[in-house]
């Protein structure tokens, strides 16, 4: 019984370690506004639609998280890129709704598609 026990702690925290990265990001886009201004535009948007969504500090950006409680995740990871930023999508799951994707094409402002 106690193997038993064991494999199934194991295989629990092998499904916690995955939920921590992002997975294959869904699109990325170029803007000329720092991480912190399309972070500012992009945050309060999110956390009209999805209250619970939060901001974290990567290198040289920010994660925006929007959870879901019947899907994965949504994540938005801003970071430094040439003279701007680059913003990467990551759709949380074919169940979830294009509007937190609006809203993040809408705070691009001057926009170049790199995916």
């Amino acid at each position: 019984m106690p193997t038993y026990r064991i494999l199934l702690l194991c295989a629990l925290v092998a499904n916690l370690a995955a939920c921590a990265s992002p997975g294959n990001p869904t699109g990325s886009k170029e803007t000329a506004k720092t991480p912190e201004e399309y972070a500012a535009c992009v945050l309060p948007r999110w956390q009209a639609i999805a209250p619970q969504t939060t901001q974290k500090s990567i290198s040289k950006g920010y994660r925006i998280i929007a959870p879901s409680a019947v899907a994965s995740d949504e994540v938005l990871e801003v970071v430094e890129y040439k003279e701007g930023s680059r913003a990467t999508f990551y759709k949380g799951s074919f169940l979830s709704g294009d509007k937190l994707r609006q809203v993040a094409r809408d705070c691009l402002g001057d926009v170049s598609e790199s995916k």
